[in-house]
């Protein structure tokens, strides 16, 4: 397979190279286009590549091609990450070779600042995996069999891999990575000569660092034997800083999978070779450093690794009657035993063992003992550990000397555990003993951070970790806090999620040093890059905090819930005082990896100060502008939602509110744009123009401010209002008002007056108490303001209709009402008639056929009875008509009265 992908790649050059020198360089872009096309079919990923040239002087006479910045991304699940991305690759050809014997003579590949991505999926899948075979009886394939291809040299200058398996939960990293090789590949059987030297080499398994940054140097002859596709190294040396660490190993490629045997080991070396695998030892005057004691270290990697499954692996560490010292330094470490074991007989991540058996050393005279047993590490860890002694970090400090930073205080702990870890989850396996930190103090003065830990206890059994106390300072920020942590052995093991409920109190938390830039002293500079949010934790904090200080902010009085997990910051029932206002929120914010913060929030705010509002919040300075001149107070209820900035400021474009507010006390004595209008309308009460408390509905949306129609009472007038303004500053705003003619100028309300008489002498703006119609449109820019104003004036302006047909209207719209009051009070008048007329009728009839009823009831015989039944019917219908023509009579009187007040 290895052959297949080589010849497909240099089949992809060679078309390059002929087409280049066959062609004109005028079509160098159809050149580009049909090499980028070719190599896509052939790959199951995305090739590209910028610009690329040929010369045959460069090299003469040999053909020399460079390609610039060329990528490989790779598509479906890793169509985010580029498998390789070279910003430059030379290749040097013997093109007669080729137009002579038909040979493909590569005599040296260059790469320069190259990267690659290695990435291997939980699911087994591989992103170098992108060869797409063609049919086996297609003519390329036939030809890739015939074709002879030799390389001579390649290099890999300042390039850099990055190799992560999230199935085994390990990863390499190789950084400032030089490596060239040497080998006829024209033939299957060939030793390969390689160098490599690596600046910068790290290793992790499980979640732990095992190397971190350590120097790598490797001087390897391999045997390459392509026909079993086999490669083996034998009696080779690696310098890991300044371990030497002989190796040999066996590796076969008979297909997808990768069939290795690798042996290493280290016997009986100095110790002061180990001790340059760490980090702080050796980036701190290594040389002048004093060891003795002797370390062994073997290791094997022995199986098969694939998609499926990886080989098995172990090691052996032993380190006997160790010290280390510098001369210069009184303390130093003593007595250092170690004897650490790891085996995985399969491969199987989850079969690994772990087993320090011992660990020991004296610092000061000061005893620190550790052991640990770890097995089946994924699927339910059982660990057996142990922990005791006391670490002065002041000794720390001058044993192991760290340039720009000082520490001192002590930390003790005794500490047993024993059990499954999912037994440790329900109370169960055995876990006790204590951590202590005593005047605790960490500065740094290259990143400027202080951390005082004035004193901390904590205790653990199978289930929590129980903070009795945790208090200190952190730069200006003071906490008190305690509580307890569940999940904290997983944590620690392999960093998975950690759960805790804790109270914090603190009279000061200042966050402002922690969103400094690594250079800058200014807290303006606060970027949402600087601000991580940790991982795998999930807080809740019953906190208390006296003042805050966020840039220019100032929060005080802030008590609440507050939830850390997931990367967000959840806060509940959260209530604090800000620019003199009193606030309630519930809200979170947001802020993954490689993204920017974001916020999900609900406001409600009391009192306000409108000044206040625009000097600290930005989105009121890019939203609401004429704050700036405003006074008065503000309740506001809202929620928002949206991105912030880098600088944590709110991106308008992506913010989404939607609330209501009531305005108190509100004026704009101080706006230019409002005496502009003031002058404009010729109303000059409206100086005087004081607002009653409004409600208003609002939102933002896509960079505009948008108000739902509302209503303003004001001691003038009222004014309907309706509009937005933008992020662009723009203003788009319609405002009808009533002008009360009592509140006009003098000379405006006599020119009225003096028009209404010639209609009516009976007529004045007093009498009638008539109202002026006004409108106001506001466009333009915040700066620059327009008004388009319909005001009653001397002259018809803007297309407004004349003083005269506006009186004529008013004398219309009074006589109108003066009729319709006329006839509202006939009808009332005729409907009164109507009613009397309708109790009289009935009293009549009431009365008659009472008396009837009285006749009939009286007669004494049945002759007498009969007529007296005669009499009574007559008697009613006599009462019944007389009743009627009653009501027929009243009905006509009101119908005359109503008709009578129409024709008036």
């Amino acid at each position: 397979m290895l052959k297949k992908v080589l010849y497909s790649f240099l089949g992809i050059i060679l078309l390059f190279i002929f087409a280049a020198m066959g062609i004109s360089m005028m079509y160098k872009n159809e050149i580009k286009d049909l090499i980028t096309k070719t190599a896509n079919e052939k790959l199951k990923a995305k090739f590209q590549f910028e610009d690329a040239s040929i010369s045959l002087l460069r090299h003469f006479p040999s053909l020399s091609i460079e390609v610039e910045n060329s990528s490989i991304i790779g598509k479906n699940e890793f169509k985010n990450d580029t498998l390789a991305q070279i910003p430059k690759l030379t290749i040097q050809i013997a093109p007669l070779a080729y137009l002579l014997d038909k040979n493909i003579e590569i005599q040296e590949v260059i790469l320069e600042q190259a990267q690659f991505n290695l990435i291997i999926l939980p699911s087994g899948q591989m992103n170098w995996d992108i060869y797409q075979a063609p049919p086996s009886d297609s003519p390329q394939e036939k030809t890739d069999q015939n074709m002879r291809i030799s390389l001579n040299h390649y290099q890999l200058i300042d390039s850099k891999i990055n190799y992560i398996d999230q199935m085994r939960g390990f990863s390499t990293q190789l950084v400032q990575l030089n490596h060239e090789g040497s080998g006829d590949f024209s033939k299957d059987i060939f030793t390969l000569n390689t160098s490599t030297e690596v600046e910068k080499l790290s290793f992790e398994f499980l979640g732990k660092t095992y190397l971190s940054e350590v120097k790598g140097k490797l001087e390897a002859p391999i045997e390459m034997n392509f026909a079993k596709m086999e490669f083996a190294f034998k009696n080779n040396d690696l310098y890991l800083n300044e371990l030497p660490i002989h190796f040999d190993a066996w590796v076969a490629m008979p297909d997808t999978s990768i069939d290795m045997d690798i042996k290493f080991h280290a016997l009986k070396s100095p110790l002061k070779d180990f001790l340059s695998l760490v980090p702080l030892l050796y980036q701190n005057s290594f040389q002048e450093l004093q060891a003795s004691g002797d370390f062994a270290l073997s290791g094997y990697a022995k199986g098969k690794m694939n998609g499926r499954s990886m080989p098995g692996f172990g090691m052996d560490l032993r380190i006997s009657k160790g010290s280390f010292s510098y001369a210069k330094v009184p303390v130093g470490v003593k007595q250092m035993e170690l004897d650490l074991q790891i085996d995985n007989p399969d491969g199987v991540p989850d079969h690994t063992i772990i087993n320090l058996k011992k660990f020991q050393l004296y610092m000061n005279n000061q005893p620190i003992q550790a052991n640990l047993f770890l097995k089946t590490p994924l699927s339910n860890p059982y660990l057996k550990a142990g922990l005791k002694g006391v670490l002065n970090l002041g000794e720390i400090a001058k044993i192991i000397p760290q340039k720009n930073t000082q520490m001192s205080g002590t930390l003790q702990s005794d500490v047993q555990l024993d059990g499954y870890v999912q037994d440790f989850k329900q109370a169960k396996g055995k876990a006790n003993g204590y951590f202590n930190a005593r005047q605790i103090q960490y500065s740094n003065s290259e990143t400027q951070q202080k951390i005082n830990i004035k004193n901390a206890a904590a205790t653990i059994n199978p289930k929590s970790l129980i903070i009795s106390t945790l208090e200190g300072n952190v730069a200006n920020t003071e906490f008190v806090a305690s509580g307890s942590l569940q999940n904290y052995v997983l944590y620690f093991l392999k960093n998975d999620k950690i759960t805790g409920n804790l109270t914090l109190e603190s009279p000061l938390v200042d966050l402002n040093p922690w969103m400094k830039s690594q250079n800058s002293t200014s807290a303006s500079t606060a970027s949402s890059a600087d601000l991580q949010i940790p991982k795998n934790i999930d807080f809740t904090f019953q906190s208390s905090i006296g003042k805050l200080l966020f840039k220019d902010l100032v929060i005080s009085q802030a008590k609440g819930e507050i939830h850390l997990a997931d990367q967000d910051i959840s806060m509940d029932d959260l209530s604090f005082q800000l620019a003199n206002a009193s606030w309630k929120s519930t809200g979170t914010f947001s802020k993954k990896d490689h993204q920017n913060a974001s916020v999900n929030w609900a406001f409600n705010i009391q009192d306000l100060n409108i000044q206040e509002a625009h000097k600290y919040f930005s989105l009121v300075q890019k939203l609401a502008p004429i704050a700036a001149a405003a006074q008065g107070k503000v309740n506001v209820d809202f929620t928002y939602s949206g991105e912030l900035n880098p600088d944590l400021s709110p991106n308008i474009m992506s913010t989404n509110a939607l609330g209501n507010m009531d305005l108190i006390d509100f004026n704009l004595k101080n706006s230019t744009s409002f005496n502009q209008l003031v002058s404009l309308t010729q109303w000059d009460q409206l100086k005087n123009l004081a607002l009653k408390p409004t409600h208003l509905n609002f939102q933002i949306k896509q960079g505009r401010l948008q108000f739902k129609p509302f209503e303003v009472q004001t001691n003038l007038t009222k004014f309907q209002v309706n509009g937005s303004n933008g992020l662009d500053q723009s203003l788009e705003y319609t405002i009808l008002t009533d002008i009360p003619a009592k509140t006009l100028q003098s000379d405006v309300a006599a020119s009225l007056n003096q028009q209404l008489a010639k209609l009516n002498p009976n007529l004045n703006l007093e009498k009638i108490q008539q109202a002026l119609k006004m409108q106001i449109k506001v466009s333009g820019t915040v700066q620059k303001p327009q008004f388009k104003v319909n005001v009653i004036n001397a002259q018809a302006v803007n297309g407004n209709k004349p003083l005269t047909t506006q009186a004529k209207e008013l004398v219309k719209q009074e006589a109108k009402q003066q009729i319709n009051k006329q006839l509202d009070e006939a009808k009332a008048k005729a409907e009164s008639m109507k009613k009397e007329a309708e109790m009289l009728s009935q009293k009549l009839r009431q009365e008659a056929y009472a008396n009837a009823d009285r006749l009939v009831e009286e007669a004494k015989n049945p002759f007498a009875k009969i007529a007296a039944q005669k009499i009574a019917e007559r008697l009613k219908k006599e009462a019944d008509r007389k009743a009627d023509a009653l009501l027929e009579e009243a009905d006509k009187k009101a119908q005359e009265l109503i008709e009578k007040a129409r024709q008036n």
